[in-house]
């Protein structure tokens, strides 16, 4: 029993500094620097995107030289610490200068050649500094789970040489990993970076213009008045109106944080309990990284690993995310006659044509989105293009018109938000790395193909518990990371899947992370806005979303025959 308690406390002790830190947003003339950083990221970016002609890395090194320093100056070094401490000035500044070094070296790394192109000193520190300085940012915005994984994947990367038996590797010295992980694209400055850096950016912003514009009120509206008045109405609001706004945000936090004030309070005023008014608000959002047109950071990741378009992921998305919501409508309402839960308030409910008339305005970023898309558009031309569109016509009202302010208050907001998407990317790029280095992804494989006795459906069944698991300690982001590594070979390789459908089913397996304990951000999200317990929001979204994933999970097994 000691050695338990033992364990228990070095575990608890362990958790707790490699757990998740405070955000601060600062004021004053660090306000208006992270302001200054945050213009600048948003004017270079969208430059690159839909201008420049440039190699990946550039744009990737521009990226983190103006996100990095953002990151460190948004995020504090410890959870017990409210506020900024000199180290985080000094992170700031030093990663500041370790992205600067790469930005002017980028030339020479344009033509480097593996194994015969010599790491300099200065290549040496500032690697070493980013890469360092990349674990720390995955501790601070992202917590214990993934950053478990990436000193997990460190110290196989380290000491796999002396592992009896097949997954044992060769072995790698720190030179050639600081190379792979620091000059190329097969580490840090990635795919899962550029895909942030170059769309996901770009969509999140469009996302905020559109919340600052007002468009949220349209989603609200339009729900009550299409549920407002069946039983249980307060909830089907609340999955309707969430839904509606994922369309536009591609992120559950995002979602819960836009739609959650107004639906939480009405839903426990009319009987539902807090706990309950949480899951339902957080299980109708994980949505929002599935529904088209704008879908999460994942889809693009997907869409960059597959070679599909981004208009054609979105595209095969409906049907599935559509399944989703409806497995999780019929829920609610079925809990809802159980339980005679009350409608919403009439004078609460406008009518359809009140709604339209009132937000006509908002509808139209909605239409030039969907146009760009069918056009074929890219995925960077579709999101400037939609953003620029929410500018013009927020301008048809005085209330809702966007000017410099309000731009500057969308440009922060987009880059605090991608905070711990940067990190997670940054992560997912060392994953990657790693796995590629170590030949991991090939012994996976075998070990999967072994257990399920060479037969689809358990190894349906494995993926989906294992996707499942990693998403109890990491963001979605990672977790289709980790699975397209590690499972996506034996779907495609082994049982000659369709590789859209394997992706896909990584995708919807993935945005479970969002509801999973103990993580689960959008859980505590809906908890902070129910003033619910944490815990039971966390446990009680589960049950919401597992009919419609069993639809997927389906559709895979029967693509197969």
């Amino acid at each position: 029993m000691n050695r338990m308690v033992r364990w228990r406390a070095i575990y608890n002790r362990l958790a707790e500094h490699l757990s998740e830190t405070r955000r601060v947003q600062p004021k004053g003339a660090l306000g208006g620097l992270v302001a200054a950083l945050s213009l600048g990221a948003v004017l270079v970016i969208s430059y690159f995107a839909l201008y420049a002609t440039v190699a990946q890395q550039l744009q990737v090194l521009y990226y983190l030289l103006l996100l990095l320093p953002i990151c460190f100056l948004t995020t504090t070094a410890h959870a017990r610490i409210e506020r900024l401490t000199a180290i985080d000035y000094v992170l700031a500044a030093v990663s500041f200068v370790a992205a600067l070094w790469f930005v002017l070296n980028e030339p020479r790394y344009a033509n480097w050649l593996t194994g015969f192109s010599e790491l300099t000193t200065g290549d040496l520190i500032c690697g070493t500094t980013l890469f360092v300085l990349c674990l720390e940012l995955c501790r601070r915005a992202v917590g214990f789970g993934l950053t478990v994984v990436l000193l997990a994947l460190l110290a196989y990367v380290t000491f796999g040489q002396y592992i009896p038996g097949s997954f044992s590797h060769a072995g790698i010295s720190f030179k050639y990993f600081l190379e792979m992980q620091t000059i190329g694209t097969d580490g840090i400055f990635g795919d899962p970076v550029y895909v942030a850096a170059k769309y996901a950016f770009l969509f999140v912003l469009f996302g905020n213009l559109y919340v600052i514009s007002g468009g949220a009120q349209l989603f609200f509206d339009l729900a009550t008045a299409l549920t407002g008045r069946s039983i249980g109405g307060p909830a089907k609001a609340c999955i309707v109106s969430s839904a509606l706004y994922g369309t536009v945000s591609g992120s559950p936090v995002a979602d819960v944080a836009t739609t959650g004030p107004i639906t939480i309070p009405i839903m426990k005023r009319l009987g539902l309990s807090a706990e309950r008014a949480g899951a339902i608000e957080a299980s109708s959002s994980i949505g929002g990284a599935l529904l088209p047109p704008v879908m999460g950071a994942v889809a693009f990741l997907m869409s960059d690993f597959t070679g599909f378009p981004y208009y054609l992921i979105a595209w095969y998305a409906v049907l599935p995310s559509l399944g989703y919501y409806l497995g999780v409508f019929a829920l609610v309402h079925f809990e809802a006659v159980l339980l005679n839960l009350g409608r919403v308030p009439e004078e609460e409910i406008v009518g359809l044509r009140v709604a339209l008339r009132r937000n006509w305005p908002s509808l139209v970023p909605i239409i030039v989105l969907l146009w760009l898309l069918v056009a074929g558009y890219s995925a960077a031309y579709v999101a400037a293009g939609s953003a620029l569109s929410v500018i013009l016509a927020s301008w048809t009202g005085r209330e809702t018109a966007i000017g410099p302010a309000q731009f500057t208050q969308a440009c922060v907001e987009t880059c605090l938000a991608m905070v711990p998407l940067t990190a997670a990317v940054a992560a997912g790029g060392i994953i990657i790395g790693a796995i590629e280095l170590t030949g991991l992804a090939g012994k996976f494989t075998l070990l999967l193909f072994q257990l399920s006795g060479g037969l689809l459906v358990p190894s349906l069944l494995l993926a989906g518990v294992v996707l499942i698991l990693l998403g109890t300690g990491m963001p979605t982001t990672a977790t289709y990371i980790m699975g397209v590594a590690l499972l996506a070979p034996v779907f495609v390789g082994k049982f000659g899947l369709p590789v859209m459908e394997v992706h896909m089913f990584m995708l919807f397996y993935a945005s479970l992370s969002a509801i999973t304990p103990p993580v689960a951000v959008a859980a505590f999200a809906a908890a902070a806005i129910a003033n619910a317990n944490p815990s039971s929001s966390r446990r009680m979204p589960a049950s919401c979303p597992s009919a419609a994933l069993w639809c997927l999970f389906s559709s895979c097994s029967i693509r197969a025959f």
